[in-house]
């Protein structure tokens, strides 16, 4: 069993004592004409269901969360979450949303360079994702 096994095998268990189901929806965006700016989403393909843990943002000084919340790129009431590297988010050709909770839970969309990934021997272990809860009118 190589480094890369083994450390995606102690996420896996952590993930199955601690972890919090998440769904994760893949949406295509079409933008109206020249003069309609009304922008419309389709879902692209079936809801994706993982296991994650997931913290609130807690800007520690001298964290790179701290200096993102000092830019005004997350606030307070974020959340960090933590999947298996492998687990897309963010993608040029989709917008993600993301639901904390099952059977119901919380809608969160994906916080734009929010992402980090953990790999080692060039295979991804774990990934972590800003995401902020969506208020409002949705979907």
């Amino acid at each position: 069993m190589t480094v890369s096994d083994k450390l995606i095998s102690a996420l896996n268990r952590t993930l199955d004592i601690a972890g919090t189901k998440i769904k994760i929806q893949y949406y295509t965006q079409t933008v109206g004409s020249v003069w309609d700016d009304e922008i419309t989403y389709a879902q692209s393909g079936t809801d994706y269901w993982v296991s994650g843990i997931v913290f609130p943002v807690r800007g520690i000084k001298g964290s790179t969360e701290a200096v993102l919340l000092e830019q005004g790129k997350l606030i307070n009431s974020d959340k960090r979450v933590y999947v298996q590297g492998d687990v897309q988010f963010n993608g040029s050709l989709f917008d993600t949303i993301v639901q904390i909770g099952s059977p119901n839970g919380d809608l969160f969309s994906t916080i734009t360079d929010g992402a980090e990934m953990w790999e080692t021997n060039g295979t991804p272990v774990y990934k972590k994702q800003y995401v902020r809860r969506m208020t409002g009118s949705t979907l």
